[in-house]
């Protein structure tokens, strides 16, 4: 069988699951990526860290929370840092996401509750428990794993990679002209990530607003699921929305799902290595750099979208409609 590979793990699809964490903030992208993520057969689902950004803090843990519930998730939960390094909130996207997060949908009570010590804490002891194993699939802000560099000397040796979905190379910012959201929610986090020496692959905004869910696509991915194919439809119903009063049409970008998938079905994208950094200053603060050439990074510069959307929907119906 031949190998595939992801960062600098090997995989062996059918005998070695890549162990993955997801660093993340629930946020209706968010929710679909984690549906892949559990479903998806080449990846471990070993522990979910919660950070601020579509919410605050105590929404997005909660958030995480209902999404093991509904997902069938039995991974735990850990509560990240509910503000930046340098102590910012700043305002949450609700006109994209909804007040709580998943779009407004009422949520019951979870019964997963998060675990006893900071997110930042889980990440730097299960990095150690699996020296050279663990992937991190970061989806959010990176406050949580700069706060785990910056406290344990270790970590950024023990860790095998990041997949960070976020900033844009080629591509213009989404909330400023040069930044997007999750690294200009926490720069000073990104540039200290970026300067850690771990193996991060950068799967932003020049792939992934390439990749567009339609509401047939959505149609066909749910109409098997029963109830829950009914929240997923409720809770992108709000973003489909937001897509179409800003950008004309209800299509909406595969943020989140699109860094999973790189982790899947790294070949589905075409990448550049070299050097990422952070402008931590000025109108351009917040901006991804690269440089390429021989660097610790790589950062994915095109995708087949239609690939990755067929590989989305038989993961998901093969795990959820069997």
């Amino acid at each position: 069988m031949l190998p595939v590979i992801a960062g600098n793990i090997t995989l062996k699809l059918g005998r070695t699951r890549m162990k993955v964490v997801f660093d993340t903030d629930p946020g209706i992208d968010d929710a679909m990526a984690l549906l892949y993520l559990h479903a998806c057969p080449s990846l471990q689902l070993l522990g979910i860290t919660t950070v601020l950004g579509n919410a605050s803090i105590d929404q997005c843990t909660i958030n995480a929370c209902v999404l093991c519930d509904r997902f069938g998730i039995d991974s735990p939960v850990y509560r990240g840092a509910g503000a930046a390094l340098d102590g910012t909130v700043g305002d949450y996207p609700d006109f994209v996401h909804g007040t709580n997060g998943l779009g407004d949908v009422p949520l019951d009570p979870p019964r997963t509750q998060p675990g006893d010590r900071p997110a930042s804490q889980y990440l730097c002891e299960i990095a150690r428990e699996h020296p050279g194993e663990i992937t991190v699939l970061a989806v959010g802000r990176l406050t949580n794993l700069a706060l785990a560099i910056e406290q344990d000397d270790s970590f950024a040796r023990n860790i095998a990679g990041l997949v960070i979905m976020g900033g844009a190379v080629e591509e213009p910012g989404n909330v400023t002209e040069w930044a997007e959201a999750n690294i200009i929610g926490d720069p000073e986090a990104a540039s200290i990530v970026f300067r850690s020496g771990i193996p991060v692959t950068l799967v932003g905004l020049d792939v992934t607003i390439k990749t567009r869910l339609s509401p047939a696509y959505l149609t066909e991915l749910t109409a098997p699921l029963g109830e829950l194919g009914q929240f997923l439809q409720d809770i992108n119903r709000c973003y489909a929305s937001y897509n179409l009063e800003r950008y004309g049409s209800p299509a909406f970008p595969v943020h989140d799902s699109s860094a999973v998938g790189c982790a899947d079905q790294p070949g589905l994208f075409h990448m550049k290595r070299g050097t990422l950094s952070c402008v931590l200053d000025g109108e351009q603060r917040g901006r991804t750099l690269f440089t390429e050439g021989d660097g610790p990074h790589k950062v994915c510069t095109r995708v087949n979208s239609g690939a990755l959307l067929n590989r989305y929907r038989e993961v998901v119906l093969a795990h959820y409609s069997a």
